[in-house]
């Protein structure tokens, strides 16, 4: 179980190391100067999209985990909260 915990640890951190290096390597980030107004949600849209599109999935995808996790935390199997379920419903 520790192994499985310590493989998990090393690829978060390599996950997010190429998400950094991807993030800080964009174009965006020259310090040429540009123009402000071409700025619009129809232009966040496509740039999501298009260039930003796997590192979009992968945060949904850990979004996703997180909600399942907490949903499986928060749910409760203790006997006595069964039972009264279970007559509840007769």
């Amino acid at each position: 179980m520790r192994m499985l915990a310590t493989m998990v640890r090393i690829g978060v951190g390599a996950l997010c190391g190429f998400l950094l290096l991807a993030i800080m390597g964009h174009p965006m980030w020259d310090d040429g100067e540009e123009d402000l107004s071409e700025l619009s949600s129809t232009n966040l849209a496509t740039e999501l999209l298009t260039d930003w599109s796997v590192a979009v999935i992968i945060l949904g995808a850990l979004l996703a985990m997180a909600m399942i996790g907490a949903s499986y935390l928060i749910r409760d199997e203790r006997l006595v909260n069964l039972l009264w379920e279970q007559r509840e419903d007769d």
